[in-house]
């Protein structure tokens, strides 16, 4: 004869029991049917509604054609650009496009500003300077490395900006975009992932210093080549301040190699 289990003692018989779990049906079938319950949900789904349709606009406004072509870029732009960056000598000539105050696509003119190459790369390098701090001191590294090495760049990054700015704001017939400066400017973070590359494969303190200062001088190197552009020497109603724009360049130049240093520097 089989003994009966003891439903006041099971934890489990409310959900074994057909009669419960139909009343528990029958309970969540009466809520939805609550007109009260019905207003409520309205009100959500519009609230929720226009949350998506606030956020839909800013992405409009961020992605609009005024900044789109930022963003229009292809593959062999890409490869140009990084050789640019890396071996910035290579390209003689004039850097400056048809117009500086004139939006040109990337796919148009491998000199025009993007922000897709500056953004990949710097989510790269961060990626990378984890991945080298994993291999040479798996006991300090944690998650919350990432985090803090992305907003040191953003923060260094951000006031090698202002600092140019400030300078470009005292000089007469010198006139920059801040999107572009920031295009310009961040293009460092294409020569510093190759950089790390190079130091996980060798493994080498004297050809990792070499190869340092060779990244560090071709960063000084395409900036000043690209800041040109809009020193005065472009500019025809300001030619006799040429010499003294070029000087100006040339000094903001070497803010390059000097910010790239101190992010390399971070986690040593």
């Amino acid at each position: 004869m089989k003994t009966q289990q003891d439903t006041s003692t099971d934890p489990f018989a409310f959900a074994f029991n057909p009669q419960n779990i139909e009343n528990t049906v029958n309970n969540a079938k009466n809520t939805l049917n609550n007109p009260l319950f019905g207003m409520a949900y309205a009100n959500f789904g519009k609230k929720f509604s226009g949350i998506g349709d606030k956020y839909d606009s800013l992405l409009n406004q961020i992605f609009s054609s005024q900044y789109r072509y930022y963003f229009d870029v292809d593959n062999m732009y890409v490869v140009k650009k990084s050789i640019m960056t890396i071996a910035p000598y290579l390209y003689r000539g004039n850097w400056a496009l048809s117009s500086e105050f004139q939006a040109i696509s990337p796919t148009e003119n491998v000199h025009a500003p993007d922000l897709y190459l500056p953004l990949m790369s710097l989510i790269t390098f961060v990626l990378l300077r984890c991945l080298n701090l994993g291999i040479t001191d798996k006991q300090e590294f944690n998650p919350g490395y990432i985090v803090d090495s992305f907003w040191k760049c953003l923060v260094i990054s951000f006031l090698e900006v202002i600092i140019i700015k400030i300078v470009f704001c005292f000089l007469d017939g010198i006139r920059v975009n801040t999107v572009d400066l920031i295009s310009h400017l961040n293009y460092r973070y294409c020569s510093l992932c190759a950089l790390m590359v190079f130091n996980i494969l060798i493994n080498n303190n004297f050809f990792s210093s070499i190869c340092t200062v060779y990244v560090l001088i071709c960063q000084a190197i395409f900036v000043y080549k690209t800041l040109q552009r809009y020193s005065p020497s472009h500019n025809q109603s300001a030619l006799e301040l040429s010499s003294f724009g070029s000087n100006i360049t040339l000094l903001l130049s070497l803010l390059q190699p000097f910010c790239s240093w101190i992010l390399l520097s971070f986690g040593q």
